[in-house]
């Protein structure tokens, strides 16, 4: 009976220790607030790197700074042959908040491995260091932009491709920078930088709305879709000379196919730049209805505009 009763008990502690949780150390339960020149982040993870990676998004959170910018194109009005032109005018506000930040210096303070899958980890941030590392990218940028803006223009596309890589850094990493630098070092005097980025990126979208594309196609359903795209993306379209040429065919084939209406199209794109053939490349979409052709070429457009969109065809075809 009494050895029974010592290996129900040792059963009982083998269970018992089976299902412990892990002791965390002090410096993982305690609360560290972020002082004037360090910033800290206490997460876990799966891994090392997921450990390290939550901690610095503990970090990021904290920092709630956001960019504003409004980009307006004016409206002008052109009278030829007596028939007038317009190009609208439009304002756009656009909102970049921090959501992602990668920091440009961090430590590992503490670490332990809880498991095979499990880490903890402290992580502190320098802000003076850091701001001062971001401040000196944003200044290198700022010179590359500005020297970019007061190079000579000649070929339209090149300009295009890299005013809207420019134009991408700006909003996607530059600005997010100087949320950065604002958050952890708010006399730095980034509200000036965050000036000279706003006003650089201002000038070339005006430049790239100032690009004009010339549309030409032997369906004018699926021309007038292309168009939509075009001007979507902050440029202008016209059915006279241009910059830019896109020329479009269009192949159409009608099935019936138990009961359905199907509609299959090939599409071929081609864009010119002066003369020069810069992109090509062909588009295969369709659409069935039991309706009739009509309403599946109707279908057969709205997925064309919608593999535009996806697929970023137009970005593509201009190498931007």
């Amino acid at each position: 009976m009494l050895r029974l009763s010592g290996i129900i008990t040792a059963v009982l502690l083998i269970i018992g220790c089976a299902g412990t949780e892990p002791s965390y150390p002090k410096w993982y339960t305690k609360i560290h607030s972020d002082t004037e020149q360090y910033a800290y982040g206490v997460r876990e993870g799966s891994t090392k790197e997921e450990a390290i990676n939550n901690a610095l998004n503990e970090i990021a959170s904290k920092i709630h700074v956001s960019i504003e910018s409004t980009s307006t194109t004016t409206t002008n009005l052109k009278i030829n042959n007596d028939e007038e032109d317009y190009s609208k005018d439009s304002t756009q506000t656009v909102k970049n908040s921090v959501e992602k930040i990668e920091f440009s210096n961090y430590e590992v303070k503490k670490m332990k491995k809880l498991s095979d899958n499990k880490y903890i980890v402290w992580v502190s941030v320098d802000k003076h260091l850091n701001a001062k590392l971001l401040l000196s990218k944003i200044d290198t940028d700022i010179q590359r932009y500005y020297q970019l803006l007061n190079s000579e223009h000649k070929n339209p596309i090149s300009t295009v491709k890299k005013y809207n890589s420019a134009i991408n850094k700006i909003r996607d990493r530059n600005l997010v920078d100087c949320s950065i630098v604002k958050d952890f070092s708010p006399n730095s005097g980034i509200d000036g930088r965050v000036s000279k980025l706003l006003t650089a990126q201002k000038k070339m979208a005006k430049y790239q709305s100032n690009i004009v594309f010339s549309v030409k196609g032997d369906k004018k359903e699926y021309q007038d879709v292309l168009v939509k795209a075009i001007s979507s993306r902050g440029f202008r379209t016209t059915d006279g000379s241009s910059n830019i040429t896109i020329s479009m065919s269009v192949k159409e084939k009608e099935l019936k196919v138990l009961g359905n209406n199907i509609l299959k199209s090939k599409i071929h794109l081609t864009v010119k730049s002066d003369g020069t053939v810069i992109g090509q490349t062909r588009i295969s979409v369709g659409a069935k209805s039991r309706t009739g052709y009509k309403q599946a070429r109707e279908f057969t457009l709205r997925n064309f505009e919608k593999r535009l969109k996806e697929k970023k065809i137009i970005e593509n075809l201009l190498g931007i």
